[in-house]
């Protein structure tokens, strides 16, 4: 486990490759450059379904995987103001309707 002032080991620095990781992906590469040509030579002769699916996963393959995001959609300015009164006899009652009136709930769904 590490821990604050843990000097047994750094880890891996930021942004590196894990090795394993790495050797896989270089193995399967190797791997798939030997097949290039056979695979040119079958693609042209599947049926619709499977020729899709073929080019479905190689697309899946060269085209980054696109990751969700979640955004806050806020519509209005975010403003809350608070104002203390005492005693209630420091306002009138036209100034608490006019409060009350001007008040609009957030709605977040």
């Amino acid at each position: 486990m590490f821990s604050k002032g843990n000097t047994y080991g750094k880890g891996r620095p930021l942004l590196s490759s894990n090795k394993v990781t790495s050797e896989i992906r270089d193995l399967g590469a190797d791997l798939l450059k030997g097949e290039i040509e056979v695979f040119k030579e079958k693609l042209p002769t599947l049926n619709d379904s499977d020729y899709i699916k073929a080019i479905g996963l190689l697309v899946k393959m060269v085209m980054p995987q696109l990751r969700s995001t979640q955004v806050e959609d806020v519509t209005e300015p975010m403003s809350i103001s608070v104002e203390i009164i005492d005693r209630i006899d420091q306002v009138t009652d036209k100034q608490i309707d006019a409060a009350l009136d001007s008040y609009k709930p957030i709605n977040k769904y």
